[in-house]
């Protein structure tokens, strides 16, 4: 099944918010005798501020995402499952950096003897860490359920699967069915996109009265069989890739 061109939406972003708590954390247990509080909140400031930020960016990315996949969903294609994927990439981000490295953190702090003002540190940004990597959790979750609920729902009979399977047949029947034909829904703003590439010969390439006839004939078979899914996809003719001579 196909799946959507959307925009890249990785754990990379907030993954590097998450290191930068680390690295803080692991500064000041280090110079935890000599450093100076003062020096040590403005970076806590601008590492809240930046925090407040990525969350709320990848909320209005989650956000975008799930409302395009019900969309494409709802046209037959079974997006549920990439969704799934991208919050289970995230999720296992999340839990390593939290299981993994900020309670190993903290299991040292315990053990250290530290200043009064450094263990009061070393305690404000680690829960700021954990914060923000609940904050980045949720989303996350909300999104596989979400996905999930996707998966259940019934699509109409009649889709764009469909429209895909109906120009395929017509390009049959005019006896210009390609090796292969590619149907990507791409996005475009708001909007999903459905456009299906068609290798096609170099000379009917470059005849563009007669291409422009095939194209017509496809369109008039596919409102013959189902004239509400006439041109619902965008048809995207290119040169059929010629096979160059072996090579002894």
């Amino acid at each position: 099944m196909a799946k959507l061109a959307l925009d890249p939406f990785t754990p990379e972003q907030p993954l590097k918010v998450a290191q930068q708590y680390v690295s803080l954390i692991h500064n000041v247990l280090e110079r935890r005798n000599e450093l100076d509080t003062a020096q040590v909140r403005p970076v806590q400031n601008a590492l809240e501020l930046i925090a407040n930020r990525v969350v709320a960016e990848v909320r209005y990315d989650a956000e975008r995402l799930m409302y395009l996949a019900e969309r494409a969903a709802a046209d037959g294609f079974a997006v549920h499952e990439q969704l799934i994927e991208v919050a289970a990439e995230h999720e296992a981000e999340i839990k390593r950096l939290g299981n993994d490295v900020i309670r190993e953190y903290k299991a040292l702090a315990r053990k250290l003897n530290m200043p009064p003002k450094i263990a009061a540190v070393v305690r404000e940004v680690t829960e700021a860490a954990e914060q923000f990597q609940d904050e980045w959790l949720t989303i996350i979750r909300q999104m596989r359920h979400r996905a999930l609920a996707i998966g259940r729902r019934r699509t109409p009979e009649v889709n764009l699967v469909t429209a895909g399977e109906l120009y395929l047949a017509a390009l049959a029947e005019l006896d210009e069915m390609p090796d292969s034909v590619g149907l990507t829904p791409r996005i475009a703003g708001d909007m999903i996109v459905y456009e299906m590439v068609v290798p096609v010969a170099a000379d009917l390439m470059a005849d563009t009265p007669r291409l422009a006839a095939l194209i017509e004939a496809l369109h008039d078979r596919v409102e013959h069989m189902a004239p509400q899914l006439c041109g619902s996809l965008a048809l995207r003719f290119t040169p059929l890739a010629v096979a160059g001579p072996d090579v002894a």
